[in-house]
């Protein structure tokens, strides 16, 4: 990890190839990745992985802050690191930032991936009959440990018997959280950023290849954002992921992996019609993705 001599912006960086960011979402730091997840990423990218404002060794960094300044933030980092360009793969809120990166900054983009993330307002789809970010700003009840209290938020976050299934992925992840929560009041200085996050009509000028990732049960951010997402950003593609809830890439890691090297190493950006009917094909499982490079997930 390098800092400045004055430092307000951390981050993390492994691997040798061309450079590929990782902004996380809401209340997440750079490192709560899936650990074999990046190690396959570098293995051929220069993985860098940004604190957000406010998350990690970056809470102690000015508020109160927008996306745009978070995207501004992850240029100043490239910049530190002398990264030209970069394919930038965001989740959550880090798809927020990743598209106001590509908005912004369309010169420093070498491609954007989107997973389980929504457009700026007014496009956003609320979530329907969902209490899940209510109970991601709840406190701990009385007497729970910190373990326990993530594990039972990020359990509700996944697909249908995926915590059950593997426990130990989410474990990984609790662990990462623990050990750089983030502050209560830096929650909402990010949840402010995000609600004042609009003008999505500015979707309509990303030109650089993109890719959406989103999970048909994510009852953080409805499925509608993905599919929404996919039809306002010109010629990107669509994924969407059967029984997969809002950690695509920890539920779905082999096919996210799949979808970066399709977009790094082999995509072609679609258009139009074609573009439609690809997204209706990935969707229904009916079709693939492009061919291309293949990152193979290692395992621990």
């Amino acid at each position: 990890m390098r800092r400045r001599s004055r430092p307000e912006i951390y981050w993390r960086e492994g691997g040798r190839g061309p450079g590929l960011v990782l902004i996380n979402g809401w209340s997440t730091s750079g490192l709560a990745w899936p650990r074999a997840w990046v190690r396959s990423l570098e293995r051929s990218f220069r993985v860098i992985r940004v604190d957000n404002r406010g998350s990690g060794y970056s809470r102690f960094a000015r508020t109160p802050f927008t996306l745009r300044d978070l995207a501004d933030d992850v240029v100043s980092v490239l910049d530190e690191v002398e990264v030209e360009r970069a394919l930038v793969v965001g989740v959550s809120m880090g798809g927020m930032i990743a598209q106001e990166l590509a908005i912004a900054h369309q010169d420093r983009l070498a491609g954007l991936v989107v997973i389980a993330s929504r457009p700026p307002a007014p496009a956003y789809a609320p979530p329907v009959g969902s209490s899940l970010l209510l109970d991601l700003l709840a406190p701990p009840r009385r007497g729970e440990p910190l373990e326990s209290y993530f594990t039972r938020l990020w359990t509700m976050g996944t697909g249908t018997g995926f915590a059950d299934r593997e426990p130990r992925s989410i474990a990984e992840l609790v662990s990462q959280i623990v050990a750089q929560p983030t502050p209560r009041v830096m929650l909402m200085h990010q949840l402010r950023a995000v609600n004042g996050w609009g003008h999505a009509e500015r979707l309509a000028g990303i030109a650089v290849p993109t890719a959406i990732v989103h999970g048909d049960e994510d009852r953080m951010i409805d499925v509608a954002n993905g599919r929404r997402l996919a039809e306002l950003i010109p010629g990107s593609r669509y994924l969407e992921l059967a029984g997969v809830g809002h950690l695509p890439h920890l539920e779905a890691a082999e096919q996210s992996l799949e979808v970066i090297a399709d977009l790094a190493f082999g995509a072609v950006s679609l258009s139009g019609r074609a573009a439609a009917v690809e997204k209706r094909k990935i969707a229904s499982g009916t079709g693939k993705p492009p061919k291309g490079r293949r990152l193979r997930l290692v395992e621990e």
